[in-house]
């Protein structure tokens, strides 16, 4: 039996999540070769991988406990109750001359404040969260250590109204956003310790920028 379990459910970006690994024999002696945590998304894709333990022995019917700290990047995708991130804590213990043991269990990442005051900017000027989902694609302007970037799709409140994608990535410092709305980009610094002037101006574009695309939209209409 393996059983990876965190000292808190819910973890944070930029953090080392502390945690133990039980390992319990069955009726016969155990070679470890190794044992690995993983962070999966919901469509398999892995985000962190993390050794906690090389080749080791366990007698039958006997147990080990192996602490472990859990590092969790600034770019781990973050979870938001309106559209969560499917995250999966997995652990694959090799053992040799046999199958690996695999178990799995769902993990919460908690937003930064960056993230937080981001959402709330994008919010204000009308529109809500709908999904969240990874993307592997190219992203200019911006510094990634990650092959991937959280992707979140916001729905304007209006019935007629448009969407706005915004691709974050996060750093010790706070998060850059790359926001896309009505056909026009913005590249956007959030900090973690709020810079609320960069916020409405944001706020403030989006506006416009629907407003632009609503007025360009009637246009049409009429010729």
């Amino acid at each position: 039996m393996v059983v990876a379990e965190l000292h808190e459910p819910c973890v944070r970006p930029g953090t080392m999540a502390p945690g133990r690994l039980h390992v319990v024999a069955g009726a016969r002696v155990v070679d470890v070769e190794k044992a690995v945590l993983g962070v999966a998304t919901g469509t398999g894709s892995t985000v962190i991988r993390h050794q906690v333990a090389g080749r080791f022995g366990l007698p039958a019917r006997r147990s080990r406990s192996i602490p472990f700290l859990l590092p969790i990047p600034w770019e781990t995708p973050v979870s938001w109750p309106e559209a969560p991130a499917v995250l999966t804590l997995r652990t694959r213990v090799a053992v040799a001359g046999g199958p690996a043991v695999d178990t799995a269990a769902d993990l919460e990442v908690h937003p930064t404040l960056a993230h937080h005051r981001l959402v709330r900017a994008v919010t204000a000027a009308g529109f809500g969260l709908l999904r969240s989902g990874l993307a592997f694609t190219p992203l200019p302007g911006v510094r990634r250590s990650m092959p991937y970037f959280q992707d979140l799709t916001f729905q304007s409140h209006r019935p007629s109204g448009g969407g706005v994608r915004v691709a974050v990535v996060a750093n010790p410092v706070g998060l850059d956003a790359v926001v896309t709305a009505a056909g026009r980009r913005r590249l956007v610094a959030v900090r973690h310790d709020d810079e609320q002037a960069a916020l409405r101006r944001l706020t403030e574009w989006l506006r416009f920028a629907v407003a632009a695309e609503w007025q360009l939209q009637r246009c049409r209409v009429r010729t």
